[in-house]
């Protein structure tokens, strides 16, 4: 009974550790988010202004483009409910939920121009790439306005 006893503990403990050991390493890196510029929007263009900021940034690119837009969604730069499924740097693609599109298509045309920009610019910003697909759900990302087949570039200010 006393060895049942000493080896449920060792067990525990080493589960323990295991479980504890397991946490995805983390690094601060310097983020640049692409937020709505509402001077630009009152004076009838649209634009966006950057906020830098020192986040703790998981090692997986995967999971670091969807804190990219938690942090966006969080700045209100995307609506609530809007998160990354997966990442593909090696192909330049972002895969969005459901509650993103569905955000797209509630949205006029500049709505949906800035949703996208702040996204885009964002992700090009902080993977150096010169153009990303966007797509929802594992589908082509379609909107009342456009169906976006084809790699997105950066949103430049519209003024």
């Amino acid at each position: 009974m006393k060895t049942f006893v000493v080896l449920a503990l060792v067990i525990a403990l080493a589960l323990g550790l295991f479980a504890c050991g397991k946490q995805e390493p983390e690094e601060t890196k310097r983020v640049t988010l692409y937020l709505p510029d509402h001077d630009a929007i009152d004076a009838g263009g649209y634009g966006f202004t950057k906020k830098a900021l020192d986040l703790h940034m998981p090692k997986l690119v995967s999971l670091q483009a969807m804190d990219l837009v938690a942090n966006l969604v969080h700045e209100g730069a995307l609506p609530e409910g809007c998160a990354a499924l997966t990442f593909y740097v090696s192909i330049s693609t972002l895969d969005m939920n459901a509650a993103f599109a569905d955000a797209l298509s509630r949205t006029g045309t500049l709505g949906e121009t800035l949703l996208l920009g702040c996204l885009v610019n964002t992700i090009l910003d902080f993977f150096a790439l010169d153009s990303i697909t966007i797509m929802a759900e594992g589908e082509v990302l379609q909107t009342g306005h456009e169906i976006y087949d084809y790699p997105l570039t950066f949103y430049e200010n519209q003024n």
